[in-house]
């Protein structure tokens, strides 16, 4: 996810492999610090919680490209285009990563509003959504406003959680009902607790690089909250889709 603020110029981030970068963002982490391959090393690997949540959730017999598991392959999606942005910190792959943060959200749009909905509903939902969402994104690799991906992300993502919290309501009783509503709340709060130390890592980026400094490797790999960020929303959304797919089947 991109930020304002842009923390360019560190010593090394002219010498990479993959050339200067060209992001328009760039994040706390020093660029190529740990070697000229990998743009931000721990901004890289933990990525990888989105790719193993999205394996996790798999229900038994599902692959990333079946049919019912959209959601999965959306968020395996976000973990690679991620990858791909930490990785080199090239501008094509922000695009991706930003891309795949809508789509994400999209695909578990899709199927919590169009539960128990007759094929055509689905169909014409699916149309609907892909159009304006495609249309959006046009945009934004045309004249990248991080104003609209910014809020774009935020309107899908409190699409969300109040329909989950309505089905939730509606399908489950008693036990059941309170422990799918403490998946979801668990989800949540991994996923705010995400954007406050995104927010810090931001904010305190000075204050940060320089007890990294002092800390020395490996432990200074602890204080970057952008691969914290990776690692809680990850986690986050891999309840979100747990809980999605228990919703879908209850329909099934």
């Amino acid at each position: 996810m991109v930020v304002e603020r842009n923390f360019a110029g560190d010593p090394y981030a002219l010498h990479g492999y993959w050339g200067p970068p060209t992001s328009v963002a760039n994040f706390c982490e020093e660029d190529y610090a740990v070697t000229v391959y990998i743009g931000e090393f721990v901004n890289t690997f933990t990525n990888l919680a989105y790719i193993y949540w999205a394996i996790h959730e798999l229900l038994p017999g599902e692959s990333l490209l079946s049919t019912t598991a959209f959601p999965n392959l959306a968020l395996f999606f976000v973990g690679v285009t991620s990858f791909a942005f930490h990785l080199t910190l090239k501008y094509a792959t922000q695009l991706c990563d930003d891309l795949s943060m809508f789509w994400v959200c999209a695909a578990i749009i899709y199927e919590l509003y169009t539960v128990d909905q007759p094929t055509s509903v689905k169909v014409a939902f699916g149309l609907t959504l892909t159009a304006v969402l495609g249309t959006i994104s046009a945009i934004h690799c045309t004249l990248y406003q991080l104003w609209l991906h910014n809020w774009t992300f935020i309107l899908l993502v409190t699409a969300i959680w109040p329909r989950v919290l309505y089905l939730i309501s509606q399908k489950f009783q008693g036990s059941e009902k309170r422990y799918w509503l403490q998946k979801f709340r668990v989800g949540g709060v991994c996923f705010i607790a995400g954007f406050v130390v995104w927010l810090i890592d931001g904010a305190a980026c000075g204050w940060l690089r320089d007890i990294r400094g002092y800390l020395g490797l490996p432990w200074g790999f602890v204080l970057e909250l952008h691969g914290w960020w990776h690692i809680l929303t990850a986690l986050g959304a891999g309840y979100c889709v747990r809980v999605t797919k228990q919703l879908t089947r209850r329909s099934s």
